[in-house]
């Protein structure tokens, strides 16, 4: 299967989808929202690496399972276990296709989803 983002897209982010943190410490000051089934979050993985993932549910009141869509080889929840809200860094919010693809300049969320 191949990969929804492409080597060399730039990925949107919106930092402030779920909540509004501190300068320089991450620490948040204000959280609004939780990632709702379906999200596409951007988030640092249990291991210190950034990841995009869709958001599968929430785990109680203090984290998430994140899934790839590319499930038979995506490294997520299935291995590292839940994710803490506090590692979120923001929802995908569209992306704008490498330089080599014919595509269109910016792909942003369809009604209804991020890729439907």
């Amino acid at each position: 299967m191949v990969p929804a983002i492409q080597s060399g897209s730039i990925l949107f982010v919106n930092k402030i989808s779920y909540g509004f943190r501190a300068p320089f410490c991450g620490l948040y000051l204000m959280r609004w929202a939780k990632p709702k089934p379906g999200d596409v979050v951007v988030f640092w993985t249990p291991y210190g690496d950034l990841a995009v993932k869709r958001c599968a549910g929430l785990e109680g009141e203090n984290s998430f399972l994140a899934y790839g869509d590319n499930s038979s080889a995506s490294f997520d929840s299935r291995f590292y276990g839940s994710v803490p809200l506090d590692n979120i860094v923001g929802k995908a919010a569209g992306i704008k296709p490498a330089a080599s693809s014919l595509e269109a300049p910016f792909t942003g969320p369809a009604p209804g989803g991020f890729d439907k």
